[in-house]
């Protein structure tokens, strides 16, 4: 069970605290047992905060007579698979191209957690899903909008893939080093560069890499080429940046790795898939800052 409020909160941190320590987002592990139990229903209120855990929530006083603890385990493993596969399609039916999936694509998975059951409990459960499957004494289910079971769907998805990605965001953010520019950029680099980074984060790395084009071009415009004396190619104001020592050292480089990337990520996206990996794409970002930081010094 996970309490909140302060004495429960300060029981809980010690006794998760060593295995906590494998994580580097100590939240994310904690967040994601708290959501799991939230998405089962296992909570209430408790005073001021909230219970969570087993025998919690509007599953606690249910009838058992179909139930053990090894068949509610599995379920509760049901319920999650058919929410998880309704929240799924809703988030695919918006926000992407691709066919969402059916309700066939579960039977495989219902087959295994079915044969979990024991003997009498898959006998008895047949016994009671067959008048209902045959549409005889079904219980009229509680009348709920359809926006709102829309919404509770996709808040399920997004939170989930939210805390998936929390710990691999917190371990990408510090693994960076402060940036120390002696010359702000404008504000147009200052949000492209923000942009890059959450696209980074999250793991978007045709978007980071897209991004980091962006920003190469926006500051080689701002101090490479501010009057427009080039066509404003992106390698023409390289080369003018080169040529007035703006980039020195490896930094040139790094801006044509830049540029690569981006215009390989925009133009032909399964090759950029292909060839950058995760760790490719950190250099790509990693050589931003770096020409960022020799554009942006002070003057010497």
């Amino acid at each position: 069970m996970i309490r909140t409020g302060l004495s429960a909160a300060c029981d809980l941190f010690v006794s998760r605290r060593a295995e906590l320590t494998d994580h580097l987002s100590k939240r994310a592990q904690l967040l994601t047992e708290i959501l799991r139990n939230f998405n089962d229903g296992n909570y209430e209120r408790a005073g001021e905060g909230w219970s969570f855990g087993p025998d919690r929530g509007v599953f606690r006083g249910q009838t058992k007579s179909l139930r053990t603890n090894q068949d509610e385990a599995v379920f509760q493993k049901m319920r999650r698979l058919v929410y998880d596969h309704v929240a799924r399609t809703a988030a695919i039916q918006r926000t992407s191209l691709s066919s969402p999936p059916t309700v066939d694509s579960l039977a495989d998975e219902f087959k295994k957690l079915m044969d979990e059951l024991r003997p009498e409990t898959r006998e008895a459960l047949g016994q009671e899903l067959g008048p209902i499957a045959a549409r005889q004494d079904a219980p009229i289910p509680e009348a709920v909008p359809a926006a709102e079971d829309q919404l509770d769907a996709l808040d399920r998805y997004y939170s989930e893939e939210i805390l998936e990605k929390l710990d691999g965001m917190v371990s990408r953010a510090a693994a960076l080093d402060r940036m120390g520019l002696g010359i702000v950029p404008n504000q147009k680099v200052q949000v492209l560069f923000d942009e890059a980074h959450r696209c980074y984060l999250y793991g978007f790395h045709s978007a980071c890499a897209v991004f980091c084009r962006a920003i190469l071009e926006g500051a080689l415009k701002e101090v490479a080429d501010p009057r427009s004396e080039t066509n404003q190619s992106i390698h023409d104001m390289i080369a003018v940046a080169v040529e007035k020592r703006l980039l020195t050292d490896v930094r040139p480089r790094c801006a044509r790795e830049v540029a690569k990337a981006g215009n390989r990520a925009i133009h032909d996206p399964e090759m950029f898939e292909r060839d950058y990996s995760a760790e490719k794409v950190e250099e790509i970002l990693l050589n931003t800052r770096k020409v960022l930081e020799e554009l942006y010094r002070l003057p010497s």
